[in-house]
């Protein structure tokens, strides 16, 4: 089931309470799409036992695509993306048959080819809550692009994906959690105010919101529903009912 893994706060957690209406979503199915004009990489039986049983020693073991055969290590950060599968290794994203299997850290991205499928299409969001927003907007907008373009060791596709002003709400839609948090953690430092964090799916998905103040919570109650109710700034796999 898709579900809120974790919840956390900046600022004292007393001072939030559970609001009926943002509790946990239902799971929508995320469906595989084929990529157009090119074949899936056919399973060895025999390769697969081989991996597994080097997986049961504790032995690293190599990729069998086409495109990669040099030996994955188990401490790499691996990036899939969550609608083709494919991961990002040696600067490409490739077709890979045994990533869930692999014994290494993964995260999710979408992959150049998928990153335009849709608007709820990105793995992390920042929702900004602010009576000032006209004052702020250009400001904060600015402040998360300089974090993107500063962000250390930043992969290709570790973009803000795009941004939008919905019922006096700012939202920055970002390819990674760690860009989404890093964006977050800046506007808190410049703004102040509190961050509450909202982990999906094993971790893999990061919705960030924050608030000028922590009493506009009651304020913009209605205009997170209205956009809720057109399916805004929700993940593909969320369902508002």
């Amino acid at each position: 089931m898709a579900k809120k893994h974790q919840q956390f706060f900046e600022d004292d957690p007393q001072e939030w309470e559970e609001d009926d209406s943002e509790k946990d979503f239902e799971e929508d199915v995320l469906e595989d799409e084929d990529m157009d004009g090119e074949e899936d990489l056919a399973e060895d039986s025999g390769e697969m036992e081989e991996i597994e049983a080097k997986l049961e020693n504790g032995e690293d073991f190599s990729t069998f695509s086409a495109e990669a055969s040099s030996p994955m290590l188990k401490n790499r950060v691996i990036y899939s993306c969550p609608r083709c599968h494919r991961i990002y290794f040696k600067n490409k994203w490739i077709k890979d048959t045994v990533t869930d299997i692999y014994t290494v850290r993964t995260e999710a991205a979408y992959c150049t080819k998928c990153m335009d499928k849709g608007p709820d299409t990105f793995v992390g969001s920042i929702e900004v809550y602010d009576k000032k927003l006209h004052e702020r907007k250009d400001a904060i907008i600015e402040s998360a692009r300089n974090v993107q373009s500063e962000l250390e060791n930043r992969q290709p596709f570790e973009i803000i994906i795009h941004t939008a002003i919905k019922n006096d709400i700012l939202y920055i839609f970002t390819n990674t959690t760690r860009l989404t948090i890093e964006i977050a953690r800046a506007i808190r430092n410049e703004w102040h105010g509190a961050i509450q964090y909202e982990w999906f799916e094993r971790n893999q998905f990061l919705r960030a919101k924050w608030y000028s103040e922590i009493q506009n919570r009651d304020y913009f109650k209605n205009r997170i529903r209205a956009s809720k109710e057109k399916r805004f700034g929700l993940f593909s796999f969320e369902d508002e009912n």
